[in-house]
């Protein structure tokens, strides 16, 4: 005879499965992006779906040594930050950054062009910018990110994204990060394009800083439901049939 998994346990497997197949990308806590930015930054990353947990938060008081002391050795991130220029003009940028941050000091250089996974991008105007490969006369886009125990979240040589010591009084001065076209009239601000002047060009608000986790297929999900189910069922026969004579 077919022994069926107790009620609950048969319960449980269906909750599971209609969670996962129902769960939509949200980062916890996340006060900067909603499901179209976090739709967004999937695209661009390009791997399906993605969780995002917020993992440092911008708050009174708060430094770079608080932003260092949450995300060095924590893996890849994606950086989401409030931007106003001297105008009061506001925009949402950040940037990826594909291995953990660190405050060893110096640039994460990447020689190697497949190394060049990182970008900035600018989510009010929907635009991303690449490292660039290697061009003649230069190569600006070996440098990834600023890892620096007196900066926050910094990107590129420009500095094309930089936020300082205090988190607020940054610049934006794309050099690393573009396209080979735009890159022949560089340092140029990520907000909305202007010239950078040798000055701090940009105000920043609110900061977040999140770890990314790929949202298994529902198919995937099904396995892990059918599996757990199989192994369930599989122990109780094994009561059932109590010890092996």
């Amino acid at each position: 005879m077919l022994i069926q998994p107790r009620a609950h346990l048969r319960a449980a497997l269906s909750a599971l499965v209609a969670a996962v197949l129902c769960a939509a990308p949200a980062a916890a806590h996340a006060t900067l992006i909603g499901a179209a930015e976090q739709a967004r930054l999937s695209t661009w990353l390009g791997e399906g779906p993605l969780a995002l947990d917020l993992l440092f938060e911008k708050g009174a008081g708060k430094t770079a040594a608080d932003f260092h002391a949450a995300a060095d050795g924590k893996g890849r991130t994606f950086a989401v930050m409030e931007a106003r220029d001297a105008a009061g003009r506001s925009w949402l940028v950040g940037g990826y950054n594909p291995q953990s941050w660190s405050s060893k000091g110096g640039f994460n250089v990447t020689p190697n062009e497949a190394d060049r996974t990182g970008f900035i991008f600018n989510l009010t105007s929907g635009r991303k910018y690449s490292q660039l490969p290697q061009l003649a006369g230069d190569d600006y886009g070996a440098s990834q990110t600023l890892n620096d125990a007196n900066f926050g979240p910094t990107f590129g040589a420009g500095f094309d994204l930089s936020m300082p010591f205090d988190l607020t009084t940054g610049t934006s001065a794309i050099l690393s990060y573009n396209d080979a076209l735009d890159h022949q009239n560089p340092f140029t601000s990520l907000l909305d394009g202007s010239p950078y002047l040798s000055t701090p060009n940009v105000t920043f608000g609110a900061l977040e800083v999140y770890t990314i986790t790929q949202i298994p297929e529902p198919s995937s999900a099904l396995l892990l439901a059918a599996g757990a189910g199989a192994l369930a069922l599989a122990h109780r026969r094994r009561r059932r049939a109590g010890p092996a004579a």
